[in-house]
């Protein structure tokens, strides 16, 4: 019997690359769209190719997560969401909807967390989750057993084997890794002085910041100078910042992830208020490859 798959999106961060790598579409009335489309053409690229059972799209809330009260300059520095995109965000939700596609969000936590939940939730159940996102923190869940992580925009899966060969780190040892030179992209400052060539060097000698934790009063002079600019709580806060929550309490069963028959009468009247005639073409085509025998609403 084939194992069932699950497929997770990384909602948030594939809207904010769609709003930026698209001009600043607009319908004849002025409202922006260009996120709208970028997403909604990958989903239903998406849905046409692999024709998936279950599946979730993740996305981040606007509101404090349990990071951000560990450390108050936690993403300190992202400057907030366009007012245009703004706009757009409700929009996607509202169309991923449409389409039959659970939307996952929980208030105090972030998507990436979320996904690491049920990923590992699912994983351990014996299925293949396939996650989707851009990015690099998330190549830890690669040492999940059954875990895959595909790049939506280049639809490349990164293997353990590639994040070896970026990092020169394990999967399971990135949350290490970035612990120790920390991840500008979150304002994580991690430990001064110390690049990845030293990160590199340091987790050879001890697989994981858990593990210098632990030996912390003992550790060699070849290790400790490198860590001389930091403490044992500093770098446990890092540790903290960069790795996922895979305990989020979700109440998220089998039967939540199962997509439900696309309301396509609805998708096709936002389409038309949206102005995206090539979009309501490719529904038409997914339509036509999902969900066989239905009469056609164009």
């Amino acid at each position: 019997m084939p194992k069932k798959r699950l497929y997770l999106f990384d909602g948030s961060s594939y809207v904010y690359r769609a709003y930026y790598a698209l001009p600043p579409l607009k319908t004849k009335g002025g409202f922006p769209t260009g996120a709208i489309f970028g997403f909604l053409r990958m989903l239903l690229a998406f849905l046409k190719e692999k024709k998936p059972a279950y599946a979730g799209v993740v996305f981040d809330l606007p509101k404090k997560t349990f990071r951000s009260e560990l450390y108050a300059r936690y993403k300190a520095q992202r400057k907030p969401a366009p007012d245009d995109l703004k706009r757009q965000i409700p929009v996607i939700k509202e169309l991923v909807k449409l389409l039959g596609i659970p939307v996952l969000e929980k208030e105090g936590y972030e998507a990436d967390d979320i996904i690491a939940t049920l990923a590992k939730r699912f994983s351990q159940k014996g299925w293949e989750v396939v996650v989707y996102t851009p990015d690099k923190d998330m190549a830890q869940l690669l040492s999940l057993e059954g875990v895959k992580i595909v790049n939506p925009l280049t639809e490349e899966e990164i293997t353990p084997q590639k994040v070896a060969e970026k990092f020169g780190v394990l999967p399971e040892q990135i949350p290490s890794y970035l612990a120790l030179v920390g991840d500008k992209v979150d304002n994580i400052p991690g430990v001064e002085g110390i690049g990845p060539k030293r990160a590199r060097e340091i987790l050879k000698k001890y697989r994981s910041v858990e593990e210098i934790l632990e030996n912390w009063e003992k550790l060699p002079p070849s290790v400790k100078r490198y860590l001389s600019k930091t403490s044992s709580e500093e770098l446990k806060k890092w540790l903290e910042l960069v790795k996922l929550d895979y305990d989020v309490p979700l109440e998220v069963s089998e039967k939540d992830l199962k997509l439900q028959k696309p309301n396509y009468e609805e998708l096709k009247k936002r389409l038309e208020e949206l102005e995206m005639k090539s979009l309501l073409r490719e529904l038409e085509k997914t339509r036509k490859n999902h969900l066989l025998g239905q009469k056609s609403l164009f």
